[in-house]
């Protein structure tokens, strides 16, 4: 494995003695931090402008890769919908605009050889990594805490089903277009965080109201309070199964992985 450093706008990579097969875009900027204008800027150019250069590598290359796998995200939804499916409309938020711009980068890809595979993602959930690892801090800490309602609904994916999703994108050729990597059961916040509660032994004791959250990050709030409620239809539909589908299951894994060790089926 070869590690390249690049200035995010041009692509020059070392001489290789295979041709690059396979290329996963990733890059931008973390969402959590205040949505000042110049913070909405830097998190737009930091997937935007990489993306197109990556596109255009690829188109340039002399051998193209085989596949291009861009990661966008489940707010890319107008979230009025009852339950988003791949098929549904985009919504208006900064984060909605943001999948778009950053999918339609990919574009020029739709008229090359290389199989382009959009992964719409949902919040990854992983022990060291947020948006788990401020909460689960947080709840074993006796800070436990109720945002909103908590009837706001929370799609989501296990770490390890993330990792297996990708890994199928890239072996299995059928596979191209746009995939919810989601879930299929999305759950209302109040279940979530009553569920990592349980399975830490803390109790939820504080409340969050939707006015204060605004107050203190604006229209970052959003991240916590809109609802999304989204499922992975194309990947039921080609009947994969997931590892961790289930909350409780998963979240018992993340944070108690001894409880669950040789006793996990996997879930269609």
């Amino acid at each position: 494995m070869k590690v390249v450093y690049w200035d995010g706008t041009t692509v020059k990579l070392p001489p290789l003695e295979k041709p690059v097969d396979i290329v996963i875009n990733l890059c931008g900027l973390s969402i959590a931090r205040r949505w000042s204008a110049q913070a909405k800027k830097q998190i737009h150019n930091s997937r935007i402008e990489p993306s197109k250069a990556l596109v255009k590598w690829c188109l340039e290359a002399e051998k193209s890769p085989k596949t291009f796998i861009q990661i966008s995200g489940i707010d890319y939804y107008d979230m009025t919908t009852m339950a988003c499916k791949e098929n549904d409309s985009a919504g208006s938020t900064f984060l909605a605009r943001l999948a778009i711009d950053w999918e339609a980068t990919t574009k020029p890809l739709d008229k090359s050889n290389t199989r382009l595979v959009i992964a719409r993602l949902a919040p990854v959930l992983a022990k060291t990594h947020p948006p788990l690892q401020p909460i689960l801090l947080s709840t074993q800490c006796f800070l436990g805490t109720m945002i909103g309602s908590g009837s706001q609904y929370f799609s989501w994916i296990h770490h390890e089903d993330f990792t297996t999703i990708i890994i199928k994108m890239i072996k299995e050729q059928s596979i191209s277009g746009t995939y919810n990597v989601c879930s299929p059961y999305p759950i209302p916040y109040a279940t979530f965080i009553k569920t990592l509660a349980t399975i830490c032994r803390r109790p939820i004791w504080l409340m969050m109201p939707s006015w204060l959250m605004k107050t203190l990050l604006g229209e970052m709030a959003s991240l916590v309070l809109d609802s999304r409620k989204v499922l992975p239809e194309k990947l039921m539909a080609a009947e994969h199964k997931f590892k961790y589908p289930e909350i409780q299951q998963a979240l018992t894994q993340i944070v108690k992985p001894e409880c669950t060790k040789n006793s996990t089926n996997n879930h269609s």
